[in-house]
């Protein structure tokens, strides 16, 4: 089964349009308030590699995660996220693939734009009977309760990293 999520939100920075370009390609700077990621990792290289897993509580299965890696690349006008794909022993994955843009706004200030596309992956049995369908229903719930909890969050993360009170867009 696969659920996709889309999250887009913009910033209005005090920072200049190379200090904002910087900020956007420092994952653990960006994302050191995303409470919601577990083991946040970065691997140095060319191109730096992304890691981290989403935490899942489902009732029935208790703490689960789905992890997820995607390729670091810089770009002109900031960096891009593009997700590979894994064959984890749990219960699924993510891919998680997005862009940061940076615009200068003028006097020191500038904009990001954000645009992640979040893709989640799950290994579920096939649904014969009633219950496996009313248990597939739950889990397919418990999945897209938890990327709207991410889309809610990362932007908040996000912001507060960066030092602004709010998302602008």
């Amino acid at each position: 089964m696969e659920i996709r999520h889309e999250v887009r939100f913009a910033l209005a920075v005090d920072m200049t349009a190379a200090e904002a370009t910087r900020f956007a390609r420092d994952v653990p700077r960006t994302l050191r308030h995303a409470d919601f990621l577990a083991d946040l990792q970065v691997v140095a290289g060319d191109p730096a590699v992304v890691s981290a897993a989403i935490p899942v509580s489902a009732a029935m299965f208790g703490q689960r995660e789905l992890p997820f890696r995607s390729v670091l690349v810089p770009t002109a006008a900031g960096a891009r996220l593009e997700g590979t794909p894994l064959e984890p022993d749990g219960p699924g994955w993510a891919l998680v693939s997005g862009e940061a843009r940076v615009s200068p706004e003028g006097a020191g200030r500038s904009r990001i734009d954000y645009a992640f596309d979040i893709t989640v992956h799950l290994k579920l049995p096939r649904a014969e009977r009633w219950g496996e369908r009313a248990l597939t229903r739950m889990i397919e719930f418990t999945a897209r309760t938890v990327l709207t909890r991410v889309a809610t969050e990362l932007p908040r993360a996000v912001a507060r990293a960066a030092g602004v009170a709010a998302v602008v867009a």
